[in-house]
């Protein structure tokens, strides 16, 4: 004898009123016994199908939960309504659907892109703890901006003067790598690998990168140990081991076997810290030699403190340790003491910087990363709470101007016993349901254009609903706020009024209302204006900066990288000269926007004693190259000796206290450690060399043979003829064909790489380039979701003034006075709307523009042509709608008067 499964007696129970399964337990085993002597696998699937399939539990009271509450019956009920409102009423259900999956979709692509910008770095597991040190920029004038990166001293100093240290570790982007190796089959292939990072042995202990091959402790021991990322490795050796394999490689001709000693994960996108390969410290010999500097700031510092520590304590330690330790540095490059320094006012100090808040930190200054910009994640948050709140306002707009027609239902359903609190649940689940269709097309919204928004914005989002805990909640969330938002309003006032003058039809128009509905007109139309306007002053600002006269000619200026790897580059730069279409080429060691070039001189019988230059190694067709201007002396000259000779830019002369004009050429300037001084020889106009969000500071032109430059990289500068009979495409595609050429010739199959000027300065502005773009699609959607809220309000006004057109129309009253009675009442709202939309939008401008050194000036077009816009399209909107009214059979409004 066959027994049924106990689960399936106890789901019965718990489905079914326990005593009703008591009563029926011997038909049920009965059952089950004949179901057996077919198959017993599907006697155990089936059985509690058959049951409820047999039995049909024709008394429903038997069923716990409707015997408990009519929880289904209501939701059933309630989707049955919804049906046939949706039905009756297409064109307003549509528009609620689109506003609603408008706000829905825009809400979550802000919402995975803010998480992204908040969670960089968060995946660390003691990331809490780690701290990056940071320090006053010594290379400048001071600002209030932290230099994120120190020398190799600093840590050094700070393990013997800090017992709350747990783990100390740098990274130090050493430079561009020739990277090549030789595969099974013989054949030789080279990469030109940019991020390639040099780690102390310690690094994957403090973050928590993982390792998929290799010893935790020991693979950045040794010298020439190399890891690789997970796809730097399939890069190299495909589907092979890369354990214990050599790779090559070659920095300014000098090359050197590195072995694999380890494979990482590839760093997340949330990560600030970004590499392809990691090299170990220890094969820089400069490193040993000058561990103990503080001024050859290219190490990033990381600083890993126990969990007893007292951060404050810590902060409070660091004041001291600079006058301590960076003394010797001091000393032994700039020639002067630490007292010296910092006499004039100048500072030395060292700060702790979280590492969560690295990416997103308005004041450091990064080496190893660009930063985030927290100003664009909360104008993008703050967008999408508007376009959420105007979805929602939609909403309510379009329900209560349906209310009239609705009415007589909510009265009948008063009289049948209906209470206020059911009516409003009614409501609430109504606008439940279009949220969870708007939800569901809102979601197909963003798995369709995510790709796009990835695209702009250069990220690399995934939009993984269930299996992400996180975001699902955040989702489900939304859901459940969009409905009580959406539906809390229509629920109130649609179950407040009269019963029985709801029935005869004798409901005032609703004027207690109209102070609530017209405001929220008002919210809608100051969002799109404050959206509008800000728009079009971030266009402006970008327009702005594109165009501005950086203080050189960078259009048809291309940067040829790695010139270095050329063996004869005086040859080669004779031989591009000879192209066809190169204006100019030289030879340099960095051009704009990228220079890290930087030493401490001691200028000659001046004011100050010692001023931090940045500068370039060239030749002397580097000014006519970038198109400089030359305004006192004179530039290099081919076949004298430069060596000893300076060019200065007006922020130099303007610092060192010296007089601009023509007395500056011959005064002399001293680098520390070095007995020959430098003689000024030309003045040359500021221009911008790092992007336009930078200063200007002080600048010299080296020639390439000064003594007190190494040589680590060379670049060429190729300035190309203007032609206006050729397109700049097929310029430099002739020009770049015949330039490989050479390269060929003269440096063989390695990679040939360059860019171009105007687009790396582009590149300096592309988080804003970012922002305006997604800020104007926002503004589109705020802007539709507001006319539908507006065409929601005329409608509702329509309905309420039938009777008043009617009358009107048969006294005698013209079409177009009754388009201009029914139209100046929305006008005035927007009037309304556009005084306090274009108040917060200047607020809000200026503290955006602040970020930029170089902005433009606010200009009363922007916000009136911002207000004219709406004002335009509300006209077209209203008009169009109060002709249809004006138009309209007066028979049919008082047919029943």
């Amino acid at each position: 004898m066959h027994q049924p499964p106990k689960w399936s007696l106890n789901f019965l129970r718990w489905f079914c009123r326990k005593d009703y399964i008591d009563e029926i337990e011997g038909d049920l085993i009965e059952l089950y016994e004949k179901r057996s002597e077919v198959s017993i696998r599907k006697a155990k699937i089936g059985f509690v199908w058959d049951v409820i399939k047999s039995f049909r539990i024709r008394n429903i009271k038997t069923v716990k939960w409707y015997q408990n509450s009519n929880s289904i019956a209501m939701l059933a009920q309630y989707i049955k309504l919804f049906a046939r409102q949706f039905a009756r009423q297409k064109l307003f259900s549509s528009i609620n659907i689109l506003g609603l999956s408008s706000g829905i979709c825009t809400a979550l692509l802000i919402y995975l892109y803010v998480d992204h910008e908040l969670s960089y770095d968060q995946f660390h597991e003691d990331s809490s703890n780690i701290y990056r040190v940071n320090q006053t920029y010594i290379w400048g004038d001071q600002t209030e901006e932290q230099f994120g990166s120190t020398g190799p001293g600093v840590s050094h100093a700070l393990a013997a003067e800090l017992p709350e240290v747990k783990r100390i570790t740098r990274l130090h982007p050493h430079g561009e790598y020739l990277v090549s190796y030789t595969s099974q089959d013989g054949q030789l292939n080279s990469f030109n690998e940019k991020n390639i990072l040099a780690a102390d042995s310690n690094f994957l202990e403090v973050f928590s990168f993982p390792l998929l091959h290799g010893d935790l402790k020991s693979s950045l021991k040794e010298p020439h140990s190399l890891i690789l990322t997970k796809s730097t490795s399939k890069k190299y050796f495909q589907s092979e081991t890369a354990m214990g394999r050599l790779l090559t490689l070659e920095l300014n001709n000098e090359s050197q076997p590195y072995q694999v000693t380890g494979v990482v994960e590839d760093p997340p996108s949330n990560s600030h810290i970004q590499f392809d390969m990691l090299m170990s410290m220890s094969s820089i010999p400069r490193v040993k030699k000058q561990n103990w500097t503080w001024v050859w700031t290219t190490f990033v510092t990381f600083v890993q403190f126990d969990e007893q520590a007292d951060i404050e304590s810590v902060k409070e330690k660091l004041i001291d340790i600079p006058p301590k330790y960076a003394g010797v540095s001091l000393e032994r490059i700039m020639n002067t003491t630490f007292e010296e320094y910092t006499k004039d006012g100048k500072k030395w100090e060292l700060f702790l910087q979280p590492l969560t808040d690295i990416h997103l930190s308005p004041n450091s200054i990064n080496r190893i990363s660009p930063a985030g910009n927290l100003k664009i994640v909360i104008a993008l948050g703050g967008a999408a709470i508007f376009v959420i709140f105007l979805s929602c306002i939609n909403f309510m707009n379009l329900s209560t101007s349906q209310y009239m027609s609705r009415a007589k239902f909510t009265g009948i359903r008063k009289i049948l016993g209906s209470s206020r609190a059911d009516l409003s649940k009614r409501y609430i689940a109504e606008a439940f349901i279009y949220c969870l269709i708007s939800f569901v097309v809102g979601v197909i919204g963003v798995y369709l254009l995510l790709p796009y928004f990835n695209n702009i914005m250069g990220q690399q989002l995934s939009f993984d609903l269930f299996g992400n805990v996180q975001l699902g909640m955040a989702a489900i969330g939304l859901l459940l706020f969009m409905s009580l938002l959406a539906g809390s309003y229509p629920a109130i006032f649609l179950s407040a009024f009269s019963a029985m003058d709801a029935v005869k039809g004798k409901l005032k128009s609703g004027s207690e209302s109209k102070p609530v509905r017209n405001s929220m007109v008002v919210v809608q139309f100051a969002s799109s204006i404050i959206l509008i306007a800000c728009t079009l002053v971030v266009f402006q600002q970008l327009r702005f900066t594109q165009q501005k006269d950086v203080g050189f000619v960078k259009n048809n200026l291309i940067s040829l990288n790695n010139v270095e790897w050329v063996e004869n580059p005086e040859i080669f730069v004779k031989e591009l000269n000879k192209l066809l279409g190169i204006k100019k080429a030289s030879l340099c060691n960095s051009l704009p926007p990228s220079l890290w070039g930087g030493e401490m001189f001691q200028p000659v019988n001046a004011p100050i004693e010692n001023i931090s230059l940045n500068f370039i190694a060239a030749d002397e067709e580097y000014i006519p190259a970038l198109g400089l201007k030359l305004l006192e002396g004179r530039n290099f000259k081919k076949g004298f000796n430069e060596t000893h000779n300076i060019l200065l830019n007006q922020a130099a002369i303007k610092s060192i206290g010296w007089e601009l004009g023509e007395s500056v050429i011959g005064k002399k300037l001293r680098y520390a450690g070095y007995e020959q001084s430098f003689t000024v020889v030309g003045l040359v106009s500021d221009f911008h060399y790092w992007s336009l969000e930078a200063p200007i500071e002080p600048f010299a032109l080296l020639h390439n043979n000064t003594p007190i430059y190494s040589g680590d990289k060379r670049f060429l500068a190729l300035s190309l003829e203007s032609n206006d009979a050729i397109s700049k495409v097929d310029l430099v595609n002739t020009v770049m064909t015949n330039v490989e050429v050479k390269w060929t010739e003269f440096v063989g199959s390695r990679p040939l790489e360059y860019q171009f000027v105007d687009e790396a300065f582009a590149a300096t502005f592309e988080n804003h380039s970012q922002f305006g773009k997604v800020l104007s699609i926002f503004a589109g959607l705020a802007i539709l979701i507001a006319f539908l809220g507006l065409f929601g309000i005329i409608i509702h006004t329509m309905e309420q003034r039938t009777k008043e057109i009617g009358i009107r129309k048969v006294v005698g009253a013209g079409i177009w006075q009754i388009m201009i009675l029914l139209s100046k009442g929305h006008l005035k709202l927007i009037l309304l709307s556009i005084l306090i939309g274009i108040p917060i939008s200047v607020v809000l401008m200026r503290n955006w523009l602040a970020d930029f050194r170089y902005r433009i000036d606010l200009s009363p077009t922007v916000f009136i042509a911002s207000g004219l816009g709406v004002i335009a399209f509300a006209i077209l909107i209203s008009g169009y709608h109060s002709l249809i009214a004006a138009k309209a059979n007066p028979v049919n409004a008082l047919r029943d008067e």
